[in-house]
């Protein structure tokens, strides 16, 4: 082996690693992740900001036989705030394993002296065979997925589905394990 072959070897090496567990677009610009998954071969997840900080892309990066797929799953887009993405987890929805993004936005709106600090969503995504995550359920499919935290004379009264133990409760009780 030549002297340039020894080194075009050792950075293939070097960079093996990298390149397999890749996700997203920008690795500067994670918001959350990489987080294991198990769902696809060599899977991944992760969730990045735009290049303008407005949005939230999350992505998907798994193995197939022809190749690496380093794919968009969603975006969750500016709404009065950018997106935050509060948490995220997989549990069974309706018999598969789904994937779990709670979202939340500040909004600062106010309306007969009731004030609404805080907007949250929650979406689940399937792992369809072949393809990737597809999005499962959203506000659109389930109007309790999305809510407002609420403030009355300076009670504060949160979301109800607004964290990971509500969230479980819920999809397990409305959708099944």
């Amino acid at each position: 082996m030549g002297f340039d072959n020894v080194n075009n070897y050792l950075l293939r090496l070097l960079l093996a690693p990298i390149l397999t567990y890749a996700c997203g677009d920008n690795p500067s610009t994670m918001v959350q992740g990489p987080f294991k998954d198990s769902a696809f071969n060599n899977g991944l997840i992760c969730f990045q900001n735009s290049k303008d900080k407005r949005n939230v892309d999350f992505y998907q990066s798994y193995s197939k036989t022809n190749g690496e797929y380093n794919r968009k799953v969603d975006t969750f887009n500016y709404a009065d705030a950018p997106a935050e993405v509060l948490s995220v987890f997989f549990t069974p929805v309706a018999g598969k394993r789904n994937v779990v993004v709670l979202l939340r936005w500040r909004v600062n709106y106010s309306t007969n002296g009731v004030m609404y600090p805080y907007h949250y969503e929650v979406k689940t995504y399937r792992p369809i065979d072949g393809i990737g995550y597809e999005l499962y359920l959203d506000s659109d499919k389930d109007a309790a997925l999305s809510g407002y935290q609420t403030q009355i004379n300076g009670k504060i009264s949160n979301y109800a589905l607004d964290n990971v133990v509500e969230i479980k409760r819920y999809l397990h009780g409305k959708y099944g394990v």
